[in-house]
């Protein structure tokens, strides 16, 4: 209580809040980690508002966690060690649409699908879409996990777009990082630390980001396959190939057997990949036909949706579907990374892997990039099938890393992927927390996150 009476003389009494109902709200995400509540939550305006909240944790030691939407997966915003959670969500104003630029600049509050319907009448978009959770996800959390989504195949991630920021360290001190200039070669890339970073360095209050034009052509598309393999293996010979995509989504036969429970779409439960091209409204269609070529060669088949359905009105369903096949449960989840040659084998090795632990395994999601959602539904309380299922994640992430992959394609370490930090980056995780120690001299900044030794002297 002593921490929130002193935040009302930074902020009016209103915005700084120790009700049960708000501290509970801030002590989750989306993951199965444990919750843990912060002692106070407070909702900042302004670049000069946070600056003075965090100076204040500065001063005293007290920790400091900020938060969007509380979407993520991984307990990334999880306030494990107490102190003051900043709900950014208030912070959702479009600042500036530089139409000529292809740029805009945003508060961190403002969600994903509410930025792109305001950028509509301005003909451009922020492409890289963050799927199943694009209508809850705010752009500021989509820069502090580095986030990506079905269109990152052709635009690429949420770095790739991060121009410019407005940022508060762990002192309260307010910097500029990156420019607006298409590219820069000036100075150390600090802006590419931060975005990434989950909060840990620096909390992001203004970012100005590079869009898209909203293509003139679109043409979307289904396709089933006799196999999981064989679906793989045609996502990695049109990457190989060049076929200009804008989506290449997986998803397994298992996902698919949860959809239709979920929603009753009626999808044939055969491994598929949904697909977009952009472009003009007559080069669409060659590339799409390219595309299907080549999946044929594997043996896919086009697919029409039932009634007409937009794919990725179906895919945006898939995470809550395997949620709804065991209320009861929780779920133990990877998005790993790896190079994309390696995609079949990896979707092999990790129903093998799951097969052999007896668990059940459902797979989705960016494969064009490489990315593979693994998800794991059991009930915790079930101790025997719940260390089964962890174990099969373990063995899963440690064959990725060992062919080059990474723990984590796109949903950050936070809490639920840490054990494997080490074993990816080796000495030079050392090296990263110098870099902490730079930006976060107290270590107040999310603490706890990414590695477990998180104190200034460990």
């Amino acid at each position: 209580m002593a921490v929130a009476k002193q935040l009302t003389a930074l902020l009016p009494a209103d915005r700084v809040s120790t009700r049960a109902a708000d501290l509970d709200l801030a002590a989750r995400d989306e993951s199965a980690c444990q919750p843990v509540s912060p002692e106070v939550v407070v909702w900042p305006l302004s670049t000069d508002e946070v600056s003075r909240v965090v100076g204040y944790a500065w001063t005293h030691g007290v920790p400091v966690t900020a938060r969007g939407a509380g979407s993520s997966l991984e307990g990334n915003p999880i306030p494990v060690r107490g102190g003051i959670v900043l709900d950014l969500s208030r912070m959702d104003a479009v600042v500036e649409v530089h139409q000529e630029d292809l740029q805009v600049s945003v508060q961190p509050g403002i969600v994903y699908n509410t930025l792109n319907e305001q950028l509509k009448p301005w003909g451009l978009f922020f492409p890289p879409s963050p799927g199943g959770s694009s209508d809850v996800a705010t752009i500021g959390g989509m820069v502090a996990n580095n986030a990506s989504g079905i269109y990152s195949v052709k635009y690429g991630g949420t770095r790739e777009h991060v121009k410019a920021a407005t940022v508060v360290t762990g002192t309260g001190q307010v910097l500029e990082l990156g420019t607006r200039s298409r590219k820069t070669s000036s100075g150390y890339h600090l802006l590419g630390l931060v975005v990434g970073s989950e909060g840990t360095l620096a909390i992001a209050t203004q970012l100005t980001l590079s869009l898209a034009g909203l293509p003139q052509g679109r043409k979307q598309g289904a396709l089933t396959f006799p196999t999981e393999k064989a679906a793989a293996t045609a996502i990695a010979t049109m990457m190989r190939y060049g076929v200009d995509l804008a989506a290449v989504e997986f998803l397994d036969r298992r996902s698919l057997v949860a959809l239709n429970r979920y929603r009753g779409f009626g999808l044939e439960e055969q491994p598929s990949l949904f697909l977009e091209v952009h472009g003009t409204p007559d080069s669409v269609d060659g590339v799409f036909e390219t595309a299907q070529t080549v999946c044929e060669e594997q043996a896919g088949r086009v697919i029409v949706l039932p009634d007409g359905q937009n794919p990725w009105d179906v895919r945006h369903f898939t995470t809550r579907a395997i949620q709804a096949l065991k209320p009861e449960g929780k779920t133990i989840r990877t998005d790993m990374g790896f190079p994309l040659s390696r995609l079949p084998e990896v979707v092999e090795h990790s129903y093998a892997i799951a097969e052999r632990h007896g668990v059940v395994l459902h797979t989705f999601g960016h494969a064009g990039l490489g990315i593979l959602h693994a998800l794991l539904r059991e009930d915790p309380t079930d101790t025997q099938r719940w260390a089964a299922a962890q174990r099969a994640k373990d063995e899963m992430v440690g064959f990725v890393l060992s062919v080059g992959g990474t723990a984590s394609g796109e949903h950050g370490i936070g809490l639920g992927s840490q054990k494997y930090v080490a074993q990816e980056h080796g000495s030079s995780l050392e090296l990263m927390k110098h870099i902490k120690q730079v930006f976060d001299p107290k270590h107040i900044l999310n603490p706890g996150k990414i590695w477990p030794d998180e104190s200034p002297d460990g």
